[in-house]
């Protein structure tokens, strides 16, 4: 599941299910697990719902990096985000595409779970 990231649409098709407000919810729960960032608010239901968290933990991981290496692996690992992951989302975007495909990641967790739990 983690090629997902690097098709060619984006993460668009992934994107879109975050229309729907449990896995919205979901997503926000696994983001502030794996960020251990609790202040992590849950947007509108609706099509700004990815760009809102994105730019709120674009926040936590800025904030991470200032705080050393040490802090900012410890998310790339939570997250579950191989080498090449990172680099090809920092490489494009810098923070802002690496916060897109934390974000990604995340929902990608929670659809795993809710399809194996027959709820997707």
């Amino acid at each position: 599941m983690n090629g997902e990231l690097s098709k060619t649409d984006d993460g668009a098709g992934l994107r879109k299910r975050l229309d729907e407000a449990v896995v919205l919810a979901r997503t926000v729960e696994q983001l502030r697990k794996d960020l251990r960032e609790d202040g992590l608010q849950l947007p509108v239901v609706g099509e700004g719902a990815f760009e809102e968290l994105r730019a709120q933990v674009s926040a936590v991981v800025a904030e991470r990096e200032r705080e050393g290496a040490h802090a900012f692996g410890l998310v790339v690992n939570r997250v579950d985000l191989t080498e090449a992951q990172v680099q090809g989302a920092m490489a494009a975007e810098g923070l802002h595409g690496l916060a897109g495909a934390i974000v990604l990641r995340c929902l990608q967790k929670v659809l795993s779970r809710m399809r194996y739990a027959g709820l997707a």
